[in-house]
């Protein structure tokens, strides 16, 4: 495969990459915190692209401003849809059928929110107005602003994520909802404050996420459940609750999309409308090799490195 090919290919798995991560740790934390599976992520993404969009259009281009009121916003509904809906359903000690029957429902109702808003004011599939300048560019490859926006920003927020939940008093209450909710119930952890913070820090990451999605891409009502199969991917390859496990997960995916379609496509012709199969076949390998994804992977390898040894 020529060196053009291959150089494009890695770029655009690191920088889809880094956005998956970015995506499915709020969808981790809904599922480690929470212990709901919430389908109505996508809509949070999307939600998060459109704040993206109107705020180049009528307020600023500026990156730094974008990326805030896309959290804020995504945020805010995160919450809305938590204290309107889950936890009162989750009060009446519904089963997690239910609740993610519930998700369901909270995100079509948002789609089709959108759709009626898009409609209106002719929203459909427009770029988010970010000027473009090339930064770097080599007879293999040119790299924009936009790559040099979205890596480093999906990196420094997952470290930020990982200071909150090891460094802090919420992020340790957090973990210890994770952990075990009825022991943590007994020993006195705000429960409601935590879920609220939860929320916000999933709505958040998923509007930033959508944004820099957006600014790769287009925006449109129905991108953020397009990207929600590859974002599950991702954190069932986790093991749904590992967030380390969640981040190379987004990588194993996204370079799957990729650099592996690349080579499929060069090498045997595989044309790339079978690219949305990726995130399914990933899936079903995980759910019948591996069940708990790359969780516990480290002490796996240990210990069969101590019985080769032995």
């Amino acid at each position: 495969m020529p060196a053009s090919l291959i150089l494009d290919s890695l770029v655009r798995s690191l920088q889809a990459g880094s956005l998956y991560a970015l995506m499915a740790l709020g969808l981790t934390l809904t599922m480690a915190v929470i212990r709901l599976p919430n389908f109505a992520h996508a809509e949070l993404i999307t939600v998060g692209a459109y704040i993206a969009l109107l705020v180049s259009t009528g307020i600023s281009s500026s990156v730094p401003v974008i990326l805030i009121l896309s959290f804020l916003g995504s945020a805010l509904v995160a919450l809305v849809a938590h204290r309107t809906v889950y936890r009162p359903l989750a009060r009446l000690n519904l089963s997690t059928y239910a609740m993610i029957l519930a998700s369901f429902a909270v995100g079509l109702i948002l789609r089709y929110v959108i759709f009626l808003l898009v409609d209106r004011f002719d929203f459909f599939d427009k770029p988010i107005l970010v000027p473009q300048q090339i930064v770097l560019r080599t007879p293999n490859l040119i790299l924009t602003n936009i790559f040099f926006w979205s890596v480093p920003t999906a990196l420094l927020l997952m470290i930020a994520l990982s200071v909150i939940l090891n460094r802090t008093d919420l992020g340790r209450q957090m973990r210890a909802l994770a952990d075990n909710a009825t022991l943590a119930r007994v020993i006195g952890i705000p429960v409601d404050r935590v879920h609220d913070f939860t929320w916000i820090l999933t709505g958040g990451l998923a509007g930033i996420g959508g944004a820099l999605w957006g600014i790769y891409t287009t925006v449109n009502p129905l991108m953020g459940w397009l990207t929600l199969l590859s974002v599950f991917a991702a954190t069932v390859l986790g093991g749904m609750t590992s967030f380390i496990g969640t981040i190379l997960g987004a990588y194993v995916v996204s370079f799957s999309e990729n650099l592996l379609m690349q080579w499929l496509n060069f090498q045997f012709g595989l044309d790339f409308s079978f690219k949305p199969a990726v995130p399914f076949i990933i899936i079903i390998l995980v759910l019948l090799l591996r069940p708990q994804g790359l969780t516990g992977l480290g002490e796996l390898i240990g210990s069969l490195r101590r019985g080769q040894a032995g």
